[in-house]
C-alpha cells in the first residue's frame, strides 16, 4: 500500500537523522545500516545512501569526502535544535507551525518496541513513562498540543496507536481513513 510505504520511509528517515553525529568525521553508511537495524529498520546500505543524498537537499547535512568510507554528519552551521538527536518535546514547545496550542495534553498510546527504543533515547517529556506490554509498550506523556504533534503521530504509522485523549484518537483516525480512501482504486 503506497500510504504505508510513505509512512515507513518517513519514519526510517526520521530515525536516520537522529543517528547522525554533530561533527566530522561522521558516521558511515554501513554504520548507519546497523544503527537503523537496532531501532527496527532492516534496510540496505544503498537505501541509506539514497536517503542521505535526498535528506541532504533539505537538511544541513555534510559528507566527509576526505577518506573512504565517507562519513555523514550535521553541518557546523546547523541550528542547535537540529544537531545530534532531535529534541521533539523542545520542538513541540516552540511556536513554529502551531495554531491554538494547548500545553499539557495527556497523551496515552500503544507503541511498537522499535519506537519505544527510540523514545528511551529521546523522551517526549520529563514525565514520559513506558510500560511493557505483551506486544509493544504503553506510552504516557504530557506534551504540547499542536500541528507538530499531529505530524509526529501520523509519521509513526503502524508503530503507534493513540488511545487517549479520545478526541485526538478520533482526529488521527479520520485523517488516516481519509488518506487511505484516496488510494482506493
Amino acid at each position: 500500500m503506497p500510504f504505508a510505504t510513505t509512512r515507513a520511509t518517513l519514519s526510517r528517515q526520521w530515525a536516520l537523522l537522529r543517528q547522525l553525529p554533530s561533527r566530522s568525521p561522521g558516521i558511515t553508511s554501513a554504520e548507519l545500516v546497523e544503527s537503523l537495524r537496532d531501532v527496527g529498520f532492516n534496510v540496505s546500505k544503498r537505501t541509506v545512501e539514497r536517503d542521505l543524498n535526498e535528506l541532504s537537499l533539505i537538511f544541513p547535512l555534510e559528507r566527509n569526502d576526505k577518506s573512504i568510507p565517507f562519513g555523514w554528519h550535521w553541518s557546523a552551521t546547523a541550528g542547535s535544535e537540529l544537531r545530534g538527536s532531535f529534541d521533539l518535546q523542545g520542538h513541540l514547545r516552540t511556536d513554529a507551525l502551531q495554531t491554538g496550542t494547548e500545553p499539557g495534553l495527556q497523551l496515552q498510546a500503544w507503541i511498537s518496541d522499535a519506537l519505544a527504543r527510540q523514545l528511551r533515547q529521546a523522551p517526549l517529556s520529563a514525565d514520559m513513562r513506558l510500560t511493557a506490554l505483551e506486544n509493544g509498550h504503553r506510552l504516557r506523556a504530557t506534551v504540547s498540543d499542536g500541528l507538530p504533534l499531529r505530524w509526529w503521530l501520523l509519521s509513526q504509522g503502524e508503530g503507534l496507536l493513540v488511545e487517549q485523549p479520545l478526541s485526538l484518537r478520533q482526529e488521527i483516525a479520520r485523517t488516516l481513513s481519509s488518506a487511505a480512501a484516496r488510494y482506493q482504486v
